[in-house]
């Protein structure tokens, strides 16, 4: 059964840490960056055969945590960690240490977000010629959806069919498709001054974003229009987003 609410995570601590370090030489044209710039189509890669790790010194601002997102890398088999620490030297566990069985999106979550790490880092053991095409940790904010109007739900192509003169029609992909979704949020006036934050995190509505949507499934998405909101509700708004799929 689809959930009532989603979750949107809308700032990037990799972006806005005071300093980033990330193990090894980028090859040329896969910079560093790549892993923080919302793109999980551009990758980083490296051809050191080392433990890597992807760090975020925040000392000038704690930031609040629950999520973290790694799309497109090669780490199946690699032994991997997800970690903060307070002084850059004792380090404490987001997350049980896990052996990667696959190179598919890597999810994981804390129940309750923390404030307490300065300094965040993920851990692979030896892996060669790694690359990925972004590490994102955040922190997620819950809103719930209506049933009325129901979520609209649908998968875009990316094709073009093309006609013979004969009549015969042949289609040409050019890639996957992509999950669309429109959500009506409904908001308490708190709530909608962290939605409205949300949004400013996404330097003029121009950045994707994680959301977990009411199916339980996690993906980057970015706006299709300006959310639209309602207040048709003594001590809420309506909201509505309309959410495509990036790949």
């Amino acid at each position: 059964m689809a959930s009532t609410s989603i979750k949107l995570f809308t700032k990037s601590i990799f972006e806005t840490a005071g300093t980033v370090t990330i193990a090894g030489d980028p090859d040329t044209g896969y910079p560093e960056s790549r892993l923080y710039d919302r793109s999980i189509s551009l990758y980083w890669k490296d051809t050191a055969d080392t433990t890597g790790y992807f760090y975020a010194d925040h000392s000038s601002s704690t930031p609040t945590v629950d999520f973290l997102a790694i799309e497109k890398h090669n780490f199946s088999g690699e032994t991997m960690t997800w970690e903060y620490s307070s002084d850059n030297a004792a380090w404490t566990k987001a997350s049980t240490d896990w052996l990667q069985g696959d190179n598919n999106q890597i999810i994981k979550t804390i129940s309750s977000p923390t404030t307490l790490g300065d300094y965040w880092r993920v851990t692979v053991t030896q892996t060669s010629n790694p690359q990925c095409s972004e590490v994102y940790v955040s922190h997620g904010f819950e809103y719930d959806i209506l049933s009325s109007p129901a979520p609209r739900k649908a998968s875009v192509s990316n094709v073009q069919w093309n006609r013979s003169l004969g009549g015969v029609e042949r289609a040409t992909k050019f890639g996957d498709t992509r999950k669309s979704r429109t959500y009506t949020l409904f908001l308490s006036s708190t709530e909608l001054t962290d939605f409205r934050n949300n949004m400013a995190d996404l330097d003029e509505l121009s950045k994707p974003f994680y959301i977990k949507d009411d199916d339980g499934n996690y993906w980057m998405a970015r706006l299709v229009g300006d959310p639209v909101e309602t207040p048709d509700h003594p001590d809420h708004t309506h909201v509505t987003i309309n959410l495509l799929e990036q790949l």
